[in-house]
């Protein structure tokens, strides 16, 4: 009986042995886990912080684009109406 016991005493403690590690080891891989999604979302931030100054610059350039887009057609027009110019008093 008494080895019965001492079986029983061991494999309770291996049991007991085996649970702690494996929550010891879940309990590692859960802060791992918990360290890297905090690394993680520090670097959405960044990646969020750079994509929002790379819309300004983009609008800013947009801006800009329009601007020079609009001055150059009216050099077109200002170019035609010289031309215009030039012909009609080249004809007379």
């Amino acid at each position: 009986m008494a080895i019965f016991t001492l079986v029983g005493v061991v494999a309770t403690y291996a049991n007991l042995a085996i649970s702690h590690t494996a929550k010891d080891s879940n309990r590692s891989e859960f802060e791992q886990l918990t360290a890297s999604i905090a690394k993680l979302n520090e670097t959405m931030v960044k990646v969020n912080m750079v994509l929002d100054g790379l819309k300004a610059d983009r609008e800013s350039t947009n801006r800009r684009l329009d601007k020079i887009e609009a001055t150059a057609d009216r050099h077109d027009i200002q170019l035609a109406r010289i031309e215009e110019h030039v012909l009609t008093k080249g004809d007379k």
